[in-house]
């Protein structure tokens, strides 16, 4: 397949393909997740359905397999979830400084609220706002719906699929655990590559339709030394905090690993966090308790909770700065590993066996959505039978109405908030 040639402008922002996805530019990537980070609630589960609805059925940047692809990839990548989907789709939609772009406007929203949090300007009280976030949790719940029904109905167009999609709901239901996901996600690779054979055909159209890519040289050249940085640092850093008592040193070794090593998402690395930050005095458990409630309830990563611990620690640096400093050091694992794998992927993707294992994973990932809609999100976000009412309300409201979601979230807040004074 012929490629189109290097072009010159704008080098470090240069993403060749051969058959490309829409260039973005840096200001547009950058609102466009600011947005999400001001509008996505409900946990990283809930930001996938929301950036599915933006990204593959509103703009169509991606098709639903392609979505798949980088969900399914980032769940094997230990760190946040959807921030790293979020870095995915910057990068391959214009390069490094998109992928940038995409992580800083869906980062900054909360990372203010919660340095804000730290400070005490803001505190999470009162019972209209629990009433406009529980409404919140059903909103999220209808958006993740809609695309666990959206994904399924293209990724798992027949029963082989379906059932595979299904084993692997019922398997997570019972056990959520990140261990059992990374667990059902390598068994639908095996799965596909056992099944597909007698979809070889189907493949081969899927893979002649699929993007292919021909990164920028120093785009690829990055790609191993963000690896060798993300090595050095993870096995430096508690040697370092080992041989120096610099509490910035412990510090930054306590929210790189717990940004490396963590699968799972925010709601894995918070107690993290808690058991290492809170015996060794670092802060207190009444402190630390009360920026948990705060980051649970609002929008964008949860990551951002280092953005409050950051203020709430004594570091020698002014609070804000503080705040800083750990959000950049608990996102940096989930930014390197981006830069490293994902060009990485990109060149073997069209690996006959790599494509027969995502004819299995992407069926996995619906049955993973639809897994994580039933255990936590319904679960815990479920008191009455009326709640059902609303989530399907809000649900054909997103599927039949020409409303933005942000008009959705707004309606629905401003729904809470009168429905807490009846």
């Amino acid at each position: 397949m012929s490629q189109k040639p290097t072009q010159t402008a704008h080098p470090k922002n240069q993403l060749e393909t051969t058959n490309q996805f829409p260039k973005i530019s840096f200001t547009e990537m950058f609102w466009v997740f600011f947005k999400l980070g001001l509008t996505s609630f409900g946990g990283p589960i809930a930001h996938i359905g929301y950036f599915h609805k933006l990204f593959v059925e509103q703009k169509k940047w991606f098709s639903a397999e392609e979505y798949a692809e980088i969900v399914s990839l980032c769940q094997f990548l230990p760190g946040p979830t959807s921030s790293q989907v979020g870095m995915s789709i910057g990068l391959k939609c214009g390069g490094i400084s998109n992928a940038f772009a995409a992580w800083l406007g869906f980062t900054i929203p909360s990372m203010l609220i919660m340095i804000a949090a730290g400070y005490g300007i803001l505190t999470f009280d009162g019972t209209n706002l629990t009433t406009i976030l529980h409404v919140l949790k059903l909103l999220a719940a209808a958006v993740i719906l809609q695309a666990v029904l959206s994904m399924a109905k293209t990724l798992t167009p027949d029963w082989t699929r379906r059932i595979l999609a299904l084993t692997a709901t019922i398997i997570l239901v019972v056990n959520p655990t990140a261990l059992m996901q990374l667990f059902v996600l390598g068994a639908g690779i095996i799965a596909g590559i056992f099944l597909s054979g007698n979809k070889s055909a189907e493949i081969q159209k899927t893979e002649s339709k699929s993007k292919t890519y021909s990164y920028a040289s120093f785009i690829q050249k990055l790609g191993p030394v963000s690896a060798i940085i993300f090595g050095i640092l993870l096995f430096a850093l508690p040697l370092l905090a080992i041989a120096y008592t610099s509490p910035i040193i412990e510090i930054a070794n306590i929210f790189f690993q717990s940004g490396a090593l963590v699968f799972g998402g925010g709601h894995v690395v918070l107690p993290l966090l808690q058991s290492q930050l809170v015996p060794n005095g670092l802060i207190s458990h009444t402190d630390f308790m009360a920026g948990y409630g705060m980051a649970q309830a609002i929008p964008g990563p949860l990551f951002t909770f280092a953005a409050y611990l950051g203020v709430m620690m004594h570091t020698g640096l002014p609070a804000w700065i503080s705040g800083i400093v750990c959000l950049i050091i608990i996102f940096l694992p989930a930014i390197l590993l981006v830069l490293a794998v994902i060009p990485f992927w990109d060149s073997i993707r069209g690996n006959s066996y790599i494509q027969a294992g995502l004819y299995g994973i992407n069926a996995v990932v619906v049955g993973l959505l639809l897994a994580a809609l039933i255990n936590p999100i319904l679960i815990l976000s479920l008191k009455s039978g009326f709640d059902i009412i609303i989530i399907l309300g809000l649900f054909l409201l997103l599927v039949f109405s020409r409303l933005p979601v942000w008009l959705v979230i707004l309606g629905a807040s401003l729904a809470g908030y009168a429905w807490s004074f009846i």
